[in-house]
């Protein structure tokens, strides 16, 4: 998509690529947004002009064009192959072979995966930044080490469960356990190895089978550990889009969004016989502290896409109390009476069964027919209300209907959540 200074204001807020050029359509600079409007338009903040490269930048802008990606890390990628291919003058760049990184696999007792500017196991990379985070995509999907084995206490990583088992902690200890921890390690380090390599389906088959086990044993906390592993790998290799893909089809992004409505339309039509298109869906979710500084979201996504105009935040009434379905029914009634508010063609909970039950007594107390569903935390079930029952669906991970639903739990949960920490902020500093 085109646009000038005039129509900065109809640029979306999605994550995105953007290119400024010059009256000869020449590319002069390439920048990548997790917001593109927000970003484009502090350009054109007066203080943003105090900056001498900024202003001359400005001044010798015609047009901006706009590729809308699926999140930061895309955008990221597709940014450093613009710049590579491009060359704009108004990016700072590094533009020789030795600037080039690799990831390398140390020879150790303890293998450690590091940056190396020389020749390394895997690589190039074009760019700090997308190989670092690529590295963190790594990292939430299998636990790595990177401190120099000279350290005796455990990284920083181990605290996060990111270095899971730490080098640092196998070494104190002894015997059976310290051979069972080792293994253990040396276990992810091969993983990576293989997913590096793009031997993935093994890996996928591991996280699975772990994450069935424990569910079977009902160790629901493991089970979603290896579940979040799963989702993340998942992202890793259906999700992800090449910069290659961008460039053939700016529009892409737009096809995929539209593929998640009418695959999601598709499967809610047969339980919802009188389904209409889901132009616009409304994701709500709850955040607290055992009961304090209690908030509900209400997130809106037309046409499959974020559109934060129609977002609503509540302050929950109910408070003092951890009483998650009665705050859901509350911020639901408080919705229902803003008439002036389009209502939504679905509505989708962060919840399974229990949150469907308060919310389907709302809508029937209160003779408002909507078809509602949720997304139970467990196992990312879709979970459907069917007469007095209700039916539980797992779709494939690479499903474009449960990627959107997620997307709409995911936003609702960081918009409630932000809301959260605002009161909270809000009530430490009334007493500084």
């Amino acid at each position: 998509m085109i646009y000038d200074r005039e129509t900065i204001h109809l640029i979306p807020e999605t994550p995105g690529v953007y290119l400024y050029l010059d009256n000869k359509n020449k590319i002069i600079y390439v920048g990548k947004a997790s917001n593109l409007k927000k970003r484009v338009s502090s350009y054109f903040y007066k203080k943003s002009l105090f900056d001498q490269k900024t202003k001359h930048l400005i001044l010798s802008l015609n047009k901006i064009e706009i590729i809308e990606v699926a999140n930061e890390f895309e955008a990221l990628i597709l940014e450093a192959n613009l710049i590579r291919k491009h060359l704009p003058k108004y990016n700072i760049i590094c533009r020789d072979d030795r600037h080039y990184l690799y990831i390398t696999i140390s020879k150790e007792e303890y293998p450690r995966v590091i940056l190396s500017r020389k020749k390394g196991n895997f690589g190039p990379f074009p760019s700090h930044r997308v190989v670092c985070d690529l590295l963190r995509i790594i990292r939430s999907i299998i636990p790595f080490c990177t401190q120099n084995s000279k350290y005796v206490n455990p990284c920083f990583y181990t605290h996060l469960g990111l270095c899971k088992p730490c080098p640092a902690v196998i070494r104190q200890k002894v015997g059976e356990e310290h051979k069972k921890l080792k293994n253990l390690y040396l276990k992810n380090i091969k993983q990576i190895r293989s997913l590096l390599s793009g031997k993935i389906m093994p890996l996928q088959s591991v996280l699975f089978e772990e994450m069935y086990k424990l569910s079977l044993k009902e160790k629901y906390e493991g089970a979603i550990h290896f579940r979040n592993r799963l989702n993340n790998l998942d992202y890793l290799i259906n999700r992800y889009r090449s910069p290659e893909k961008y460039l053939e089809n700016p529009q892409l992004i737009e096809e995929d969004r539209k593929k998640e409505i009418d695959d999601l339309y598709q499967i809610l039509l047969l339980y919802y016989r009188d389904l209409i298109p889901l132009h616009r869906i409304e994701c709500y979710d709850i955040s607290n502290i055992t009961g304090k500084y209690s908030v509900g979201s209400m997130v809106t996504f037309i046409n499959g896409k974020p559109d934060k105009q129609f977002y609503r935040r509540f302050k929950v009434k109910i408070d003092g109390k951890v009483n998650d379905f009665a705050m859901l029914k509350e911020i639901i009634l408080r919705r229902l009476k803003h008439y002036e508010w389009p209502y939504p063609n679905l509505i989708i909970l962060d919840g399974g069964k229990p949150q469907l039950l308060a919310v389907c007594k709302i809508f029937h107390d209160q003779k408002q027919l909507f078809p509602v569903i949720g997304l139970a935390k467990r196992l990312e079930e879709i979970v459907i209300p069917e007469g007095k029952s209700f039916l539980k669906i797992i779709l494939p991970q690479n499903s474009p209907a449960l990627h959107l639903v997620q997307r709409l739990r995911d936003e609702a949960h960081r918009f409630a959540h932000k809301y959260h920490q605002v009161l909270r902020l809000k009530h430490l500093f009334s007493f500084s």
